[in-house]
């Protein structure tokens, strides 16, 4: 085993004070910004020993750092190091924080992709799909290099497609090392790539001094984080990941085979990410376990090193699939999310880790069976459904009230009358607080705007940029709001000392503004002023939590109004009618295809408290396509039904979650865990599905 010894990277180094302080005050911010964060499956983190944590969906910018930090720091004691694109450490004030937090940069070829001269084009995309003509440029000028990438133009939502330079065979012709997609017939590219297309060009990128980083942090038991997305994105789906995650473990174990590495899976599940008071699930799942034989093949380099980086690679997708929930577009998603509505009892609430379980089993149903006509049919009949709430102004959960036998019309008035004096009297309690602060709202608001904008126009992945908006109204939130409660603290505690010594102003307003009426003589300026800072930050809260019960409220008003207007309750009373039809109709098509899916699949049944521990992802190493004829996407549905994909790890029930894990990678030893340490596993999981309304209460433990 090779030593340790000192370490030999001279990059930026984690600062521990620092870390701690930067991640308590980011932790004050999550806070206020979330409604609530459910950490799922969070005693899977190791205590000790090199590990590596991928995360993805990459939803959420900085944001998804930060929560991951607080929740290692919480459960595990741990600090992570993350991979940070080497712009951002540019940033004025994030980039020192981030080095002194112990972030890696990355230089990313994407940060750097420039418009190409001229343009491009396959002479014979069906005998010779990688050889690419020139028009009206040189293949030969420096933009262009070997292992730098091709960009095609976006078409539609779709992410553009990008291959890597094999070979710069003259100035008018080069070879990619495999051919473009978007080359078969009836891709709306197809026809330009044959007779000439823009493109753009992403060089190549020497990362070695990256790669160099890693391993010390890992030869010495650390944590590093990796989005192996490349970037932030608010895609309903994964991107494409890179295969530097892979490397990096692969190189990690040639360097230090006994290290006892841990490849952690992590999705980013949130609820709404770019809007205030929000909801997020952080679920870790199983390890991914690396084989020696491919630690071989990735130190023999060539083709057997690259089916050893593909095939990590895959485990990684699978892994990563069974604690996310992924769809092929927004509309699927809307789809799926409304299906799970309808599948629950009306008045029932789901933990949240069971809503996004039940997503990610509907979409799965969904993928195989979309072409069925019962399925095709029902989705008909939801998308109607959807339609009728939107046009009475309704959600899916508030058709209870045509229920005209449990509540007449005396009950909903009455209803009606009580809540609206409950948003008047909360609305005049958030009155202070929205006239101290209004210039944070306002300034938020119009950087995250601005900063969404500029992502978006710097993107060829994003789709509304949505995946900025949360971290910028954090960040801004942060420095603007501080500086405002020093303002007021020193404009109030001047005022108060100048009122102190009679001073000609203080004696003509009114009684009520002079402050010495409401502090007394005695108490000293220097006392006065901390007390009115906090008192600043206690009216910030109070407001805050304030108008979140009064927006809560007034979500819930317009059923109560539709049940009242004569024209449009025999709507609402129809339409809660066509839910439990249609509820049914959910519920047999579940009951049909549940079982051929999903083999333990129990009938009505949403979930059940009993698990199974099924072991870690284990990586086989196989050969892997030389050529294009696969995408990602296509290799991650193939090896589902030829390898042990998320589905067949999974235990019974209908959100029976994916709780199997290596006890030894768990407490972080060689030794073989007792059945003591076995049923505290078990009853530390069922306390963890239980315990669904305090997310902090976990994260404190």
């Amino acid at each position: 085993m090779p030593s340790k010894g000192p370490r030999r990277y001279t990059g930026p180094v984690l600062v521990p004070w620092v870390y701690d302080l930067g991640l308590w005050l980011f932790t004050l911010a999550i806070d206020i910004f979330f409604r609530e964060v459910y950490p799922r499956g969070a005693w899977k983190i190791p205590k000790r020993g090199p590990v590596i944590i991928v995360a993805a969906p990459h939803a959420n910018q900085f944001v998804d750092s930060l929560l991951l930090m607080r929740i290692f720091k919480g459960h595990a004691n741990r600090r992570i190091s993350f991979l940070i694109a080497e712009k951002s450490m540019r940033e004025p004030y994030i980039g020192p924080l981030a080095a002194a937090m112990g972030a890696l940069p990355v230089v990313r070829a994407m940060d750097q992709v420039r418009p190409g001269i001229g343009q491009i084009y396959l002479p014979n995309a069906d005998d010779a799909p990688t050889t690419v003509r020139a028009k009206e440029v040189d293949f030969r000028s420096p933009q262009f290099m070997i292992g730098g990438s091709i960009i095609l133009p976006k078409t539609g939502t779709e992410a553009p497609e990008q291959q890597q330079i094999a070979e710069i065979m003259g100035s008018d012709e080069l070879r990619l090392k495999k051919p473009f997609e978007s080359a078969k017939a009836g891709h709306p590219l197809s026809s330009t790539l044959g007779t000439g297309t823009s493109y753009k060009l992403a060089p190549h990128i020497d990362q070695s001094e990256m790669f160099e980083a890693v391993y010390d942090d890992l030869t010495h038991e650390g944590c590093i984080g990796i989005f192996p997305e490349g970037g932030s994105h608010d895609r309903p789906s994964l991107l494409p990941l890179k295969a530097g995650v892979a490397m990096i473990a692969l190189g990690s174990l040639a360097h230090d085979p006994d290290s006892k590495l841990t490849i952690l899976p992590c999705g980013m599940n949130y609820f709404n990410p770019n809007k205030f008071r929000s909801r997020a699930v952080i679920e870790f799942g199983n390890p991914v376990q690396v084989r020696a034989d491919q630690i071989e093949a990735y130190n023999a380099g060539g083709s057997s090193k690259r089916d050893a980086v593909g095939s990590l690679l895959l485990t990684i997708e699978q892994a990563l699939a069974a604690v996310t929930q992924q769809a092929p577009d927004h509309e699927t998603l809307m789809l799926i999310q409304a299906t799970r509505r309808l599948y629950k009892p009306l008045r029932m609430k789901l933990p949240l880790p069971l809503v996004i379980e039940l997503n990610r089993r509907l979409l799965t149903g969904y993928t195989q069976y979309k072409n069925d006509p019962q399925v095709i049919q029902l989705k008909d009949s939801v998308a109607a459904y959807n339609r009728q709430l939107r046009a009475l102004g309704v959600k899916d959960h508030q058709v209870e009230w045509g229920d005209i036998q449990q509540r007449s019309r005396w009950v909903i008035l009455g209803t009606l009358a009580y809540r609206v004096m409950e948003l008047l009297a909360l609305c005049v309690g958030v009155l202070p607080s929205l006239a101290l602060f209004w210039p944070v709202f306002v300034i938020t608001k119009i950087i995250s705007v601005q900063k969404q904008r500029k992502a978006l126009a710097g993107s060829v992945v994003k789709l509304q940029g949505r995946d900025v908006v949360g971290t910028w109204k954090i960040l801004v939130a942060m420095g603007l709001a501080p500086a405002l409660y020093t303002w007021y603290t020193a404009i109030v505690s001047i005022w108060l000392h100048y009122c102190r010594h009679d001073g000609h102003y203080s004696r003509i307003v009114p009684w009520w503004m002079n402050a010495t009426v409401y502090v007394p003589r005695s108490l000293p300026i220097w006392v006065f002023a901390p007390f009115f800072f906090g008192l600043m930050i206690a009216v910030t809260f109070a407001g805050l939590r304030m108008g979140e019960i009064s927006v809560d409220i007034f979500k819930s008003l317009p059923p109560l109004f539709v049940a009242l207007n004569p024209g449009s309750s025999d709507s609402l009373v129809k339409l809660r009618a066509q839910r439990q039809a249609l509820s049914t109709r959910v519920v047999d098509a579940i009951n049909t295809f549940g079982p051929e899916i999903f083999p333990d699949f129990e009938y009505e049944n949403l979930y059940s408290e009993d698990f199974a521990f099924d072991g870690a992802y284990e990586s086989e190493l196989k050969s892997m396509p030389n050529s294009g004829a696969s995408t990602p996407r296509h290799r991650r549905s193939r090896s589902r039904s030829s390898s042990k994909g998320p589905d067949s790890l999974r235990s019974s029930g209908v959100l029976k979650a994916l709780t199997a894990m290596s006890k030894e990678d768990i407490v972080g030893s060689g030794s073989e865990p007792s059945s003591k340490h076995d049923g505290q596993l078990r009853a530390r999981h069922r306390s963890e599905m239980q315990d669904t309304t305090s997310s902090n209460a976990l994260i404190d433990k």
